[in-house]
């Protein structure tokens, strides 16, 4: 069916408005490039171009097309305020300043290696074609790997990558009695306290136990 003239202009004012906001959050995107130590692994000229594709919307366009695009534009925008030094605080908290064999080069040199990994991981992960659910299936099972590998060592330090690895491993395992703690914080950090009080409902609905488990 043929759009009315007004039908019309609604269209180009609702793709004017997306094309507006993606132009808003690549200005702060190139800002944050320009000026913070590694906050994206794109240059300005590739961020670019991702908008520009997200916001140039295939004709005919619906307004499920459209609130994707919003959200995809949106999540950027949330990237880009992140914290890029995550993982190099988890490998800074794994070492204590009281410890006497404590040095900040080794420190450095392993956040260095480290963020290495971590992009060796990602291009092999892009080179692999799945879907990026099957992606995190695989990452989930190195994290499994890797938390029964953790749970071994004679000292596990207390960060929040160590209580995610943790968390993923199967519940026979001898635990730190402080992994529930880190999580429940992070968990309050990352959601809303609405969304935190859901959680801490759900953990205590006795009908928990008639559901599945993941482990």
């Amino acid at each position: 069916m043929a759009l009315s003239n007004n039908e019309k202009q609604i269209r180009h004012k609702r793709l004017e408005a997306l094309k507006k906001y993606g132009n808003e959050v690549l200005i702060h995107m190139i800002f944050q490039n320009d000026g913070i130590k590694r906050p994206f692994e794109k240059t300005n000229k590739e961020l670019k171009a991702e908008i520009e594709t997200i916001v140039n919307l295939p004709a005919g366009w619906t307004d499920e097309d459209y609130d994707l695009a919003f959200k995809k534009i949106r999540n950027i925008d949330i990237a880009a305020l992140g914290n890029p030094n995550l993982m190099d605080n988890d490998i800074s908290d794994a070492r204590s300043i009281f410890d006497p064999n404590f040095n900040q080069s080794e420190i450095k040199k392993a956040q260095y290696k480290a963020a290495e990994v971590v992009r060796n991981i990602k291009s092999t992960l892009k080179l692999s074609e799945l879907k990026v659910t099957d992606q995190i299936a695989a990452i989930a099972e190195v994290m499994r790997f890797l938390g029964v590998e953790l749970i071994n060592e004679k000292f596990i330090p207390e960060t929040f990558a160590n209580a995610t690895a943790l968390s993923l491993i199967d519940q026979n395992y001898e635990k730190p009695s402080w992994t529930w703690e880190v999580l429940a914080q992070n968990l309050y950090n990352q959601n809303s306290k609405e969304e935190a009080e859901l959680i801490v409902k759900k953990l205590t609905n006795p009908d928990i136990e008639k559901k599945w488990s993941f482990v």
